[in-house]
């Protein structure tokens, strides 16, 4: 009997918008408000339900040449036995070193398949474990994946075992130190769920639970856990559908297919879910200390249950409080900012929301003050005006949520992780498509009496964080060092066709009258547009420190001629770098024409006012000048003034310097900026250039003001001297369990064709770093390495991690060794394997519309050609080993090393280091 015997077809309507969206036809007239318009689209599937158990759903979207393969495991923290928390995480963790019948580890084989993107997660119910790489890699990973799953620790000896308990530990400490909020969510679990639940403890583990774990603990949970029908495998992407089955069939391990009639699994989400149990709130709030900058508060509900259905209004909530809560900061002085997050879990969820705080003197009152801003967002008022705006309101947030499932669609990772998860738990391959139209259907009632039932004032948990040491024991002592990963026998395509043709695609440039410059980037595949401007300048523009950082913090849009972006549910943003300001709108592809009206309108009168400038200084600038004094912030300031000196991008604002400017310098600072001459807009996405080209004309065109010319560009400084000596600086933290370390290089000007020269670079150190630091010693949960490039043509190198304070020479030492041995020789078979990592990392980047404004508008601003984007792949094949050497040679002539931490390990690493 065949194992496929009950495959069945089905499909799914993405473009679940049908009753908000009209015929995309000619755009003449924009279309009227509440009108979110595009056009439906469908993904064809095939459900496979193996005898084993296993689930396996194939997606088919040829947008691109890209293939996701997510598998989730229905294991995470609450499956960790009492005692052994962190265990589900670290088995994930050890997945990826695993070596099934023999093999090279999956890390290696990954890389060898051409994987652009890999990684995973443990949540509280499950680890899904997410790849992204060139289709032609499609049967590899299958092989690989199947290998993995149903052989997590295999090879795994005692020593690599010990070592990746301490990568995870040293996870646990960075998240402490650097301010990252991982263990606060313990904290929060803690303090939400009954004492015993399993969603009351830490998923990552603590010191104590991780200490005891052993590589037998790891191994039962593997067998326990890690077989078939516990298992959901989905794959979307460029697919033949009807191939799929015979990749299936050939790749899978034989066990993992099985024979027979398909194996029925348990349920796993239950028919009558049971309503969380509320812990009582205690009358005092828990107070904890950690390494944040300033003090923050922590506000938490326990909700429903998510994966169904029903959960849908958990979006709808988190959306409605996201946008709602920043009000409070006009009744509560010390919040300096808001934010708002979700954990799912299959028996409960966790709302949460982040108060940044000041000074943090009263977090009682600031509770309160958020509480009643919580209850303000759902109140109705018995009156026709306040039901009338109750429903106005819910109707541009279902707009804006409908707005968020289409974008999400493009993004096809997002899309794959999220079908998997919600096949897994309900078993129904018709969930994904189920949960976006019960968004759809939810009605502005519904969700109010939710909000009303499960977000009362008193199911409110609240916990404060104030700044201080984080407790955290000091490391054990050092493993010895493993072996790195391996590399895999070469698979035939690791540079395919389609990692060379990843970044080519037809771009119109358009000169307007008004001097600015509009790339058209039409991408059919999904109904979405994303329109990108962004303006040459930037925080380090400007005569006065910290007037572009005031202007842009304070900038805020002074007319709504065109609409609200919710009348469209339209998405936006802003952020500012130290070269440049950018504008981004996005949502469906009839509505472009809205986004270059609003675009145009916002970018025309964005402004500051005094009043502004005066909150800011109030409320705002105290916060800043909180966190100046961050070490890891002061270090940061310090290195940039060590690589650029008195040029503009060696001179980072602080508070204090914001303080000084005054509302008119920021205004003409504004003014300045924000010009048609000075403005670089992309258009990305499904459209018609001839029906396109005209709107942005009468939109973008219409718009003057000022000089038809960019604003100044600073040239990039001269090299400093080459010298033996290594340049180093140094920021205390006193009691610091690790020490941040960035090692840093000034680079030639750049060009596009250096560009591929730096970027192979960063990519040479960051992988020989993480081979040396974090898979052979686990003294570090990683290092990362990247070229920063300005305008004008300024450029560093970066390499940047944290490492155990009782192993910081060990590590400074290796690291500097990897810049020295680069300088010596690259060889061959690193080169090609680095450029092969970049290609594919491009190849599944340039999916979205997203990654193409981005690419688009990151050429521009540095001053490339447009037919920079185009001619990467063709740069990053040019570069040589020789060339590459005599770069890491510059590079270790003009070596910077900074390192921030306790004060004698520190000192005495970098004076190891700074030897000739």
């Amino acid at each position: 009997m065949s194992p496929f015997r009950s495959i069945r077809w089905s499909r799914l309507a993405a473009g679940v918008l049908a009753s908000l969206s009209l015929t995309l036809g000619g755009c003449a007239t924009l279309p009227a408000r509440g009108q979110v318009v595009m056009r439906d689209v469908s993904f064809p599937l095939r459900d496979f339900r193996m005898a084993s158990g296993l689930r396996v759903v194939v997606e088919h979207d040829a947008r691109s040449p890209v293939v996701a393969v997510v598998a989730v495991v229905g294991a995470g923290g609450s499956s960790d036995p009492g005692g052994r928390e962190g265990l589900a995480h670290l088995v994930e963790h050890l997945a990826f070193r695993s070596h099934p019948a023999g093999t090279p580890s999956a890390m290696a084989r990954l890389e060898a398949a051409g994987a652009g993107h890999s990684n995973a997660s443990t949540s509280l119910d499950f680890t899904a474990y997410e790849t992204l790489a060139p289709k032609e890699a499609l049967a590899t990973l299958v092989k690989l994946e199947g290998q993995r799953l149903s052989a997590p620790i295999a090879g795994i000896s005692p020593e690599v075992f010990a070592v990746e308990r301490e990568v995870v530990r040293n996870e646990l400490r960075q998240r402490n130190e650097t301010g990252y909020v991982g263990q606060v969510f313990s904290w929060l679990h803690a303090a939400s769920y009954p004492a015993g639940d399993p969603y009351s403890r830490p998923v990552v583990g603590s010191h104590e639970s991780l200490s005891a774990l052993t590589l037998a603990d790891a191994q039962r949970f593997a067998r326990t856990h890690y077989r078939p029908e516990n298992v959901t495998l989905v794959i979307a992407g460029d697919v033949d559908l009807a191939e799929v089955e015979s990749i299936l069939a050939q790749n899978l391990p034989p066990a993992w297919v099985g024979t027979g009639a398909p194996l029925a699994p348990d349920t796993r989400l239950p028919a009558n879910p049971i309503a969380p149990v509320a812990v009582p709130v205690p009358k005092k709030m828990p107070v904890y200390e950690a390494a944040v900058p300033t003090p923050e508060l922590y506000l938490s509900w326990v909700l429903p249950r998510g994966f169904d259905e029903a959960s849908a209004v958990h979006d709808f909530v988190g959306v409605s409080l996201d946008s709602g809560l920043w009000e409070s900061m006009r009744s509560d002085g010390d919040i300096a900012g808001i934010s708002t997050g979700l954990v799912s879990g299959t028996r409960a969820s966790l709302l949460i929301v982040r108060v940044q705080l000041t000074h943090g003197e009263h977090p009682e009152r600031t509770a309160e003050k958020v509480l009643d801003q919580v209850h303000k967002t759902w109140n109705q008022e018995i009156n026709a005006g306040g039901v009338l705006g109750q429903e106005f309101n819910f109707q541009s947030l279902r707009r804006q949520v409908v707005t968020s499932m289409a974008l999400e669609s493009e993004r096809l990772l997002a899309r794959t992780k999220r079908r998997a998860l919600l096949t897994h738990f309900t078993l129904d391959v018709r969930s994904y498509t189920r949960s976006q139209m019960a968004l759809m259907g939810l009605g502005g009632g519904k969700v109010t009496d939710f909000a009303y039932e499960w977000l009362q004032r008193g199911r409110a948990h609240a916990i404060f964080v104030k700044p201080g040491e984080s407790g955290v024991p000091k490391t054990v002592g050092p493993l010895a060092k493993v072996a790195g990963e391996e590399a895999a026998p070469e698979t035939g395509h690791r540079v395919t066709p389609s990692m060379l043709t990843a970044t080519s695609g037809p771009v119109q440039v358009l000169k307007l009258d008004n001097g600015m410059e509009v790339l058209l980037a039409p991408r059919p595949g999904l109904p979405v547009v994303r329109v990108g401007a962004a303006m040459g300048g930037g925080t380090a523009h400007g005569e006065k420190p910290g007037v572009g950082d005031l202007a842009t913090w304070g900038a805020f849009r002074e007319t709504y001629f065109e609409g609200h972006l919710s009348d469209w549910g339209l998405h936006g943003g802003s952020q500012a770098a130290m070269d440049h300001v950018r504008v981004d709108v996005a949502g469906t592809a009839g509505n472009v024409g809205n986004m270059l009206a609003m675009l145009t309108e916002q970018l025309a009168t964005t402004r500051t006012s005094e009043d502004t400038v005066r909150f800011m200084r109030e409320q705002v600038l105290p916060w800043r000048e909180a966190v100046d004094t961050r070490p890891e912030v002061v270090a940061h300031r310090e290195l940039m003034h060590a690589l650029y000196g008195v040029h503009p991008y060696g001179g980072e604002a602080t508070g204090a310097q914001m303080g000084q400017v005054s509302w008119s310098e920021a205004q003409s600072w504004l003014e300045d900026v924000y010009r048609p001459g000075n403005t670089v807009v992309v258009v990305a996405g499904e459209f018609d250039v001839k029906e396109v080209e005209p709107l942005v004309r009468k939109y973008l065109g219409d718009w003057s003001r000022g000089k038809p010319q960019p604003v100044g560009v600073p040239p990039a400084p001269a090299l400093p001297a080459a010298s033996p000596r290594v340049s180093t600086l140094f920021t205390a933290r006193p009691g610091a369990t690790q020490g941040q370390v960035q090692m840093a290089c000034r680079l030639p000007t750049a060009t596009p064709e250096l560009e591929a020269e730096y970027a192979l670079m960063a990519e040479l150190l960051e992988v020989r770093a993480y081979q040396e630091t974090r898979a052979g010693t686990g003294a570090s949960y990683g290092f990362g390495a990247r070229p920063f490039i300005a305008r004008g043509g300024a450029a560093h190198l970066l390499v940047a991690g944290m490492l155990d304070a009782q192993r910081m020479e060990e590590g400074i030492g290796a690291l500097r060794s990897t810049l020295a041995g680069f300088a010596k020789d690259v060889s061959a078979a690193d080169l090609e394997q680095a450029r092969s990592r970049l290609l594919a990392q491009q190849a599944v980047s340039f999916i979205t519309t997203n990654e193409w404004v981005d690419a688009l508008l990151t050429a521009r601003v540095r001053g490339f050609p447009v037919e920079a984007v185009a001619q990467r792949p063709a740069h990053l094949q040019a570069v040589t080993a020789d060339r590459l050497k005599q770069a890491f040679d510059g590079c270790l002539q003009r070596l910077v090393v900074s390192v921030t931490g306790d004060e004698a390990q520190s000192r005495a690493a970098l004076q190891a280091v700074s030897v000739p």
